[in-house]
This record gives C-alpha cells, sequence and structure tokens, in this order.
C-alpha cells in the first residue's frame, strides 16, 4: 500500500466519511467517489489497489458498476457492502466478479479483516502474473515519450483525433489508451476496419438499417455510432474508405446525426470520433483519393506514431514483455533471448513493426528448445540476421550501436530536409563529427 489507494464508493457522504477514516488510520491511502461514473474516472485516474462499493446506489447500483469494472479492469478486487442483504443478492455479486461481501451493519475489525485478507490475496496472485503486467504501449524511448506526452494533452479533449503509422506501430492499443483516459471512459470503445467492408456493408454496419432496407434485413439494426454512444468509435483504416462512403460520413461529421439505411428518421449522436491510417492522407488530397475537407474534419488532433525501426532501443523491452506474455500463455517455463537473438532482433529491418514483433517472439517460445531462445528459433530471413554471428558480446553491441547511430543520422537528416548544421545541433554533435559519420556510413549522397 505504498502507492496504491483504496476507493470507496458510496453515495451516502457519511459512509464515505467513516469507512474513509478507519482505512486512513490503520494506515491505508483511501479516496471517495459519490457515484458509479465518478468512480470509473477515478480508476482511469489514480492507482487502485481495492475498490469498496454500496450495492444500492442511484444512478449505476454497485453490481452495475462492478459489471464495468470487470469489463475495463478486470482484476481489480471489488467488496460489495449493503444493507439489503439476502443469500440470492451475495451469490448474484459473487457470481458477477466481486471478490467478498459485507452485510450493514458491519463491524470495523470485519472490515479491516476483509481488506487486509483481499490485498493480500491479490498480492500474492499478481506477483505470479507480474511479467504480464504494465502497459500495451511499451518503451522509454524518446520517441515513445513524444507519443505518451501526446496522448496525455489529447485524452481530456472531445476533438476528433487522428492516429496515422505504418501497418502494426499501435494504432488502435493508442486509440484505446486515449478512450481509457478521456471523461468517456466509462462509455463503449467501438471500432470498425473501413478497409474490411465493402461500401454496401460498410455503410449499414456505420448508420444502421431498418427491417426491410434490403435483402436479409429481417430486423431493424443500429449503427456503429449508435453502439459508441456516450463512448469512442474509432474508424480504422480510414484512408481505404471509397469517395462515395468519404462523402456520406462527412456529412455525419457535421450534422451529429445519422439515418439508418431504409429510413428517414434522424437519430442524433453522441460519439467522440478517431481516425486510424497507414497512409499519407495529405497526399491523398492532392491525387483526388482523400476528400480535403474531410481530412480537415478529422485532422484537429493527431498522433503520428514511428515506425519499429525508428526506435530500435526499444526492441529489447517489447520483446521480453512478449517473451513473458507466450510463456504464460503456452504455459511454458519462464524463457529468455540469447544475446545472439537480441543482435538478430536489433538487426532485422521490422516492415511489420510491432505486430510482426510480436508473431517472431510467439514463434521463438514455441521452437525454444530450452529456456534460452536462440536465433535459428526466431524463424527470421537469414540475410537480415546479424553477420558478425557468431561473435563476441562486444562485437553484437558494436554493431547494433552503429545501426542505431546510422539510423539517428538519417532521421534528424529527414526532419531538417538534410540540412547539415541543423541536423548535428539536433543530434548534440559538431557539424564536423557529423561529416564524419555521413562519410563512414556511406550517407554522402543525402
Amino acid at each position: 500500500m505504498d502507492k496504491d489507494y483504496i476507493l470507496v464508493v458510496d453515495d451516502e457522504e457519511a459512509m464515505c466519511h467513516i469507512l474513509s477514516r478507519l482505512l486512513t488510520t490503520h494506515g491505508y491511502r483511501v479516496l471517495t467517489a459519490g457515484n458509479g461514473q465518478e468512480a470509473l474516472k477515478m480508476v482511469h485516474k489514480h492507482s487502485i489497489s481495492l475498490l469498496i462499493s454500496d450495492l444500492m446506489m442511484p444512478g449505476m447500483s454497485g453490481l452495475q458498476l462492478l459489471a464495468k469494472l470487470k469489463k475495463y479492469f478486470p482484476d481489480l478486487p471489488v467488496i460489495l457492502i449493503t444493507a439489503y442483504g439476502t443469500v440470492d443478492t451475495a451469490v448474484q455479486a459473487m457470481k458477477s466478479g466481486a471478490y467478498d461481501y459485507i452485510l450493514k451493519p458491519f463491524d470495523n475489525d470485519e472490515i479491516l479483516f476483509v481488506v487486509k485478507k483481499t490485498l493480500k490475496n491479490v498480492a500474492a496472485s499478481t506477483k505470479k502474473m507480474r511479467p504480464l503486467e504494465g502497459k500495451l504501449l511499451i518503451g522509454t524511448s524518446q520517441k515513445m515519450k513524444q507519443v505518451y506526452e501526446k496522448i496525455d494533452k489529447i485524452a481530456s479533449s472531445s476533438a476528433t483525433v487522428l492516429i496515422s503509422g505504418e501497418t502494426g506501430t499501435g494504432k488502435e492499443l493508442v486509440a484505446r489508451e486515449i478512450h481509457s483516459r478521456s471523461d468517456r471512459c466509462a462509455g463503449p470503445f467501438v471500432c470498425v476496419n473501413c478497409a474490411a467492408l465493402p461500401d454496401t456493408l460498410l455503410e449499414s454496419e456505420l448508420f444502421g438499417y431498418e427491417k426491410g432496407a434490403f435483402t436479409g434485413a429481417m430486423t431493424q439494426k443500429p449503427g456503429r455510432f449508435e453502439v459508441a454512444a456516450g463512448g469512442t468509435l474509432l474508424l480504422d483504416e480510414i484512408g481505404d474508405m471509397s469517395p462515395l462512403m468519404q462523402t456520406k460520413l462527412l456529412r455525419v461529421l457535421e450534422d451529429k446525426k445519422v439515418v439508418h439505411l431504409g429510413g428517414n428518421k434522424e437519430i442524433t449522436i453522441d460519439v467522440r470520433i478517431m481516425a486510424a491510417t497507414n497512409k499519407d492522407l495529405k497526399q491523398g488530397c492532392e491525387d483526388g483519393a482523400f476528400r480535403q475537407d474531410l481530412f480537415y474534419r478529422i485532422n484537429v488532433l493527431n498522433i503520428a506514431l514511428p515506425p519499429l525501426r525508428d526506435h530500435r532501443e526499444d526492441i529489447t523491452e517489447i520483446a521480453n514483455f512478449f517473451v513473458a506474455h507466450y510463456c504464460q500463455k503456452d504455459n511454458r517455463p519462464a524463457m529468455t533471448l540469447s544475446n545472439d537473438t537480441i543482435a538478430s532482433l536489433m538487426a532485422y529491418a521490422w516492415p511489420g513493426n510491432i505486430r510482426e514483433l510480436e508473431n517472431v517472439i510467439a514463434r521463438g517460445v514455441a521452437m525454444a528448445s530450452d529456456t534460452l531462445i536462440q536465433p535459428s528459433d526466431l524463424g527470421l530471413p537469414v540475410q537480415s540476421q546479424n553477420q558478425s554471428q557468431p561473435g563476441s558480446l562486444k562485437e553484437t553491441v558494436r554493431t547494433t550501436t552503429s545501426q542505431l547511430e546510422r539510423d539517428a543520422i538519417l532521421q534528424a537528416l529527414k526532419e531538417h530536409n538534410g540540412n547539415r548544421t541543423r541536423a548535428a545541433k539536433a543530434l548534440g554533435i559538431s557539424r564536423r563529427s557529423l561529416l564524419n559519420k555521413i562519410k563512414q556510413f556511406g550517407l554522402d549522397t543525402i
């Protein structure tokens, strides 16, 4: 309990005060919330180790709150307290995922005992799961720190967000992270892949349809704009949307209303829009493939995700996360990556980015004959692996460092349009040193 909080949720202020004082007196850090919606926001913003909630509350009951927590925070233990306790209610609460159940009026010692027991049991369980803990967005490089900083700024806004980046860089993960930190976190997160459906199906999927609108429409069906009400809708691969669908989408974004296929009633929507693409939409506008007015509409806020090759210093951390994940998922003993394997990972170009890295590690865990994963277990193309293998650790480090230097110089020159003086300043080296490095790495033509 050095840093985590216990969150007490009750619509009665006096009960929040009583429990807060009792727990604080015994060394716990306590936060309070007056209703379920407030509690959900606090869980997203703070590190909560245990939630204690009244069962009967106006608006959102304790069971309803429990259901939402199990969806978004399945590992958070919840203790329900109520004066309306019956055997049926207790059974329902436990079946719904409550960790424990206490009836009012309760004894202080009973509360303290249940809290201590719950935290102890959860801590023991969490320790076993430690390798799989952590953010889905992983990396401590400067480029990833810039992504995190932008997420922090964007999350509290209600404006439309455009997330760009190559395939496999984690665009949907970023969208989910923004949603989870927003005021809409208690609402649904809905994702639609615009590239996976033809126009007719995409239109009905987004806007919904009435019974009889087309052959096979046996009942009315709400569209994704309606399903995402109160939450976030991610339009993934929006760059692949046809010009006709772009026009229809633009009208919806401008009017904040949808009309079912086969219907004529306008339905007001309440949803935050995010869009993701692996295409250059600015170039698409110039080529006439993407509507410029739609681009301006969705590009209010934007995040550009770097390809994995541009933040190679994160590769080892990400790879180790996936090793732990697949060892546990496949019920394999704990494994580690050999030095040669790390060198192979660092030397590879990763055209498929993090998604490809995950698949390669999954293969390595499955193919390894012991607890040390070797380059041959990965199945990477032979030409991509470090040519100095098998070599000393010193040689591996030297080669990897050179690759990182070359990538950093290329990126700096790209960002400063080939201006070597500005690139040197950005890299924190003298212009002479940069010129020597350019010659060393054969970059004279840049």
